[in-house]
């Protein structure tokens, strides 16, 4: 062959191409918000119905959901503290895979609500209750919920410090080996809280339910409050935008720009307690796309939106310092 040519030459194509592809998703996006919307309509009316769609939207194993059983779990004592216990929780979620959390139980007997405090990347069980030392950006989340009063459990997901664990894993290649199983690993760690629950909820001392995150915690918060009723109020904090924003295989599910939002997400608490803060200087979120959102969920419902509330605070992206909203939860488990 005769014919050469610099790479120079061809580039331009190939801008074009990848240029055109960015603006068909762009074209795409918008058009979705408006299918969101007609798909969304009746919601209020028809939750469940809705729920069974966004279970299927995340996969297996969510679609195979019985519930009647009680997992097996394995409970370890790990030190008693003054007026509560500190237990290391092995629960069986499916076939042999166990999920591991800390359990901080009161010692008097007395039936109380049990909220999941859920951290997120990076994040261990250890590292939010503080037993490891400082709690970073989490604010001591863990202490704060529990000094309300309420028995906590706060599982380990699949987002810890490999590097300061020295233990591995690839997140985006676990979840797309799952996807190709006709799973997620959104689907597979929400039914892992949820089969915990199953357990916990067996507990003499456990009474009604609650869950709070930061974070990736606040994505699980949400989408498992989304598929489980049980949980009568939620706070996810450092989390909550418009879903076009997210580029993470992980945090992006097949058809949910035409179906479930994070507006549309948010509907399926209805009308169980929904909490949303985000931060005026979190590096992650812009608050103002949270704002946009938050008004969508308006949209939707139009009508009383006193089940949810959404609130700006000073800060970045942690979790929030002021307790206003952990009171409202756990004063809501309590009195709701």
């Amino acid at each position: 062959m005769k014919y050469t040519e610099s790479l120079e030459t061809s580039a331009q194509y190939k801008q074009s191409y990848a240029d055109g592809i960015d603006s068909l998703i762009q074209r795409l996006e918008m058009q979705s918000r408006e299918k969101r919307t007609e798909y969304i309509a009746d919601i209020l009316q028809n939750k469940d119905r809705y729920r069974q769609d966004f279970v299927k939207m995340l996969g297996w194993p969510l679609t195979e959901r019985g519930g009647e059983d009680i997992p097996r779990a394995v409970s370890q004592r790990l030190s008693q503290e003054e007026g509560y216990d500190i237990y290391r929780l092995q629960i069986e979620v499916t076939d042999g895979l166990m999920l591991t959390g800390l359990l901080f139980k009161y010692t008097d007997g007395v039936n109380r609500p049990l909220v999941v405090v859920q951290h997120g990347g990076s994040g261990t069980p250890e590292l939010i209750s503080g037993i490891n030392g400082s709690t970073a950006n989490y604010n001591n989340m863990l202490r704060r919920v529990f000094d309300r009063g309420v028995n906590v459990f706060a599982p380990q997901l699949l987002l810890w410090s490999a590097e300061k664990y020295k233990v591995d894993y690839d997140r985006q290649k676990t979840d797309a080996r799952l996807r190709r199983l006709g799973g997620s690993i959104t689907a597979l760690e929400v039914y892992g809280i949820i089969r915990a629950l199953d357990y916990l909820t067996t507990l003499p001392e456990v009474g009604k339910i609650g869950m709070v995150g930061m974070s990736y915690g606040g994505f699980y918060t949400m989408m498992t409050a989304a598929a489980d009723v049980r949980i009568q109020a939620a706070l996810t904090c450092s989390y909550f935008c418009d879903g076009s924003l997210f580029t993470q295989t992980d945090l992006c599910h097949y058809n949910e720009g035409k179906y479930f939002g994070q507006a549309e997400t948010a509907c399926l608490v209805h009308p169980r307690k929904l909490f949303i803060q985000m931060g005026d200087s979190d590096e992650l979120f812009d608050f103002k796309k949270s704002e946009e959102e938050f008004l969508r969920i308006k949209e939707l419902i139009k009508s009383d939106c006193g089940w949810v509330e959404f609130s700006v605070y000073g800060g970045n992206h942690e979790f929030c310092k002021d307790d206003t909203y952990i009171q409202k939860l756990t004063d809501y488990l309590y009195e709701g």
